[in-house]
């Protein structure tokens, strides 16, 4: 199973790629599952 900061590692890398490529949709879902994902690995470390 992949960890938290290995899918955050790839969100990142698949969001840079959307926005090479001109594709906001995609690059939008992408930052919201990002943003989802780092607060909830922030509201368990604190």
């Amino acid at each position: 199973m992949k960890t938290n900061e290995d899918v955050i590692t790839m969100l990142q890398y698949q969001i840079k790629r959307y926005q090479t490529m001109g594709n906001g949709t995609m690059c939008q879902t992408l930052q919201s599952k990002l943003h989802k994902l780092i607060t909830k690995q922030r509201a368990a470390t604190v």
